[in-house]
């Protein structure tokens, strides 16, 4: 089942995660509240050896489910199936899971994370120019942090991220 994959990550894993390179500093950060009226909820880890397991789950319970599995090496000759030879741990992205897409307004968004000042101004010109100028103010008015690819915040005028 097509799922919606969002993070509760800290925001010192946020801030580890983009200085690794694994993500670029973008988001749309939503309420918990708005994750669950959409039927999410936080991933649900299940080991490896009981992955198999997971066929008999009904959904939307099975959209969450992740593989939490270290990986374990094979006795000689032994062949392991994919849900145990490769590792799976991604307990640090503190995944959620929202079955299907998930649909919102900009009036659903709490904050952005974008990765230069002029980013939001940009986009919410290319949003007026398709949607109309009250999209555009609406965008542009979101609360956002600006954060460098090396992970640091370069501008929370805000205080979202304040320590």
């Amino acid at each position: 089942m097509p799922v919606t994959c969002l993070t509760e990550s800290t925001k010192a894993a946020v801030v580890s995660l983009v200085a690794e390179g694994r993500y670029t500093p973008c988001g749309i950060g939503f309420s918990k509240q708005f994750v669950f009226n959409a039927r999410g909820g936080p991933a649900l880890y299940v080991r490896g050896d009981e992955w198999p397991l997971v066929a008999n789950v009904e959904q939307p319970i099975r959209a969450r489910i992740v593989r939490f599995w270290p990986g374990a090496d094979p006795d000689e000759g032994e062949v392991l199936t994919s849900n145990l030879s490769g590792p799976s741990e991604w307990l640090h992205e503190r995944e959620w899971r929202v079955p299907g897409d998930l649909a919102f307004n900009w009036q659903d968004v709490k904050f952005l994370i974008v990765p230069h000042p002029s980013w939001q101004s940009y986009y919410a010109s290319w949003i007026g120019s398709w949607a109309g100028e009250g999209y555009a103010q609406y965008f542009e008015s979101i609360p956002a942090v600006v954060m460098n690819v090396d992970g640091s915040i370069a501008l929370d005028e805000l205080g979202i991220w304040s320590e």
